[in-house]
């Protein structure tokens, strides 16, 4: 059950760091009005620091995604967060087992505590690949409409129920 999502997430970094290494900075770090203000590097720098917020604090048992770093250079540069991308590929490699986690939530609005409770790592994997998918397919957008002959991987951005419930309306 543990390698599918180890995979995934691969896949994902993957694809990930083969459109960011197409991008032009301007492509990359320039902000755009559609992406409420944001970048396709901002949304790139965020999906990147989940999965190194969960792998960097996985050891210790508990996880805060609230906790990452916000490193301004990933949102710059599309090679620095390429290669971010395949260090983290390399870090999911190693993983040899699921362990349990506690997740630390601390940001269910501007005036809660923290909320903990109990998960594991292959769920927090699951969540990484679910978060890297929806910023994929805002990614996107900001591509295609800067530039509407950029060649996207297939299925970038898009998950994989949604895939297979389009092949099969297709198939009908």
């Amino acid at each position: 059950m543990f390698l599918p999502v180890i995979q995934a997430s691969q896949a994902l970094l993957s694809d990930l760091k083969k459109v960011i290494s197409d991008l032009d900075v301007p492509a990359y770090a320039s902000t755009q009005d559609v992406l409420s203000g944001a970048s396709v590097g901002q949304h790139v720098r965020h999906l990147l620091e989940f999965y190194q917020c969960l792998l960097g604090q996985s050891s210790t048992g508990r996880v805060n995604y609230s906790l990452r770093v916000r490193e301004v250079k990933l949102e710059q540069s599309a090679v620095f967060a390429a290669e971010i991308c395949e260090d983290l590929i390399g870090q999911l490699a190693i993983l040899v087992g699921d362990n349990t986690l506690i997740l630390d939530m601390d940001d269910l609005d501007v005036s809660s505590k923290c909320v903990s409770v109990p998960s594991s790592l292959s769920r927090e994997l699951i969540y990484c690949v679910e978060h890297a998918i929806h910023h994929m397919a805002i990614i996107k957008i900001g591509i295609i409409l800067q530039n509407p002959e950029f060649s996207l991987p297939d299925g970038f951005g898009v998950a994989p129920s949604t895939i297979r419930y389009r092949s099969t309306q297709c198939a009908q």
